[in-house]
């Protein structure tokens, strides 16, 4: 039994422990304050709680960045500058927008994809400080894809290239022993920090740590990570390589799941999406837990 309840991020709890959460709510002039990013409009906390009419004891306040004057202004304005699409809106105006479309509509072949030898051979930054960092979206009957990464020490990545295997068209799978003997070949003289892999491919895991290399576990949070690469796009701080076609195809193709979106739910279509996985693996996974070496 409560009589008041505060709750973060409300948005982000199951309905069922809300739900469960409200009908305790049985002390005469209980009250519950929550506050919370906004998502998608049908996401249930919007459709059961912020817009039923049916609900008339309720108060709803919408608060933007700039309703808090404790924020120095050039933080709100490097904020405002890291989203753009739905993000944007949900984010810095507070708006309850769907995701739909292309998820990428920030990315531009013509600002995002360059010639990252020419990035590297130029550089001021001593080699030693560059991070070489390798994610790999794992698959045996479909794409097995991986790419390496350039971090720069200002915390820019630069896809610098990539490496995709569609064994539905070449018509002809490979092994994991396989696969990582062209790996080792493909990385020549380049020893990795790390190698980010999808937790559940178990068995390419193990072939390549006896092999030496050093594998940490992606972080698959998928909209956390969609959101942070796209910030990390939409500032310049994630730049290409021309050579990396499939990379750019798939930019330009990935979109969001309008039936997840009718229950409320933010979710790519999961088509065209092995390369961007790649990506988001290393960058958000690097980005969150890279300097804390916390794993």
């Amino acid at each position: 039994t409560f009589a008041g309840a505060y709750c973060d991020e409300a948005s982000l709890y199951p309905q069922s422990v809300f739900n469960k959460l409200m009908a305790r709510m049985s002390v005469k002039s209980a009250c519950c304050f929550c506050n919370t990013n906004p998502d998608s409009p049908f996401h249930w906390f919007n459709t059961d709680y912020i817009e039923n009419d049916e609900i008339t004891d309720k108060k709803i306040w919408h608060f933007t960045m700039d309703d808090n004057l404790s924020l120095d202004p050039d933080y709100v304005r490097s904020l405002k500058q890291m989203y753009r699409g739905v993000w944007y809106d949900r984010m810095i105006l507070g708006l309850w927008v769907a995701a739909e479309g292309r998820i990428y509509d920030m990315f531009d072949p013509k600002i995002h994809m360059v010639d990252t030898q020419a990035v590297l051979r130029n550089t001021t930054v001593h080699p030693n400080a560059i991070k070489w960092l390798v994610g790999c979206d794992y698959g045996i009957a479909t794409v097995m894809t991986w790419a390496l990464y350039a971090k720069f020490p200002n915390g820019q990545y630069y896809k610098v290239r990539e490496y995709y295997y569609d064994a539905m068209k070449a018509n002809e799978q490979k092994t994991d022993s396989e696969f990582a003997d062209i790996f080792t070949s493909w990385l020549g003289d380049i020893r990795p920090w790390a190698v980010y892999v999808d937790p559940t491919a178990a068995s390419w895991k193990t072939e390549l740590m006896r092999r030496g290399y050093k594998i940490l576990n992606a972080d698959n949070d998928v909209i956390s990570g969609i959101r942070y690469v796209s910030s990390l796009i939409s500032t310049g701080n994630y730049l290409m390589d021309k050579s990396c076609v499939n990379t750019q195809k798939e930019y330009q193709s990935y979109v969001w799941d309008q039936k997840a979106q009718l229950i409320g739910k933010d979710k790519p279509l999961k088509t065209h999406d092995h390369t961007c996985d790649c990506d988001r693996y290393v960058i958000y996974t690097d980005s969150k837990y890279g300097l804390s070496g916390v794993y």
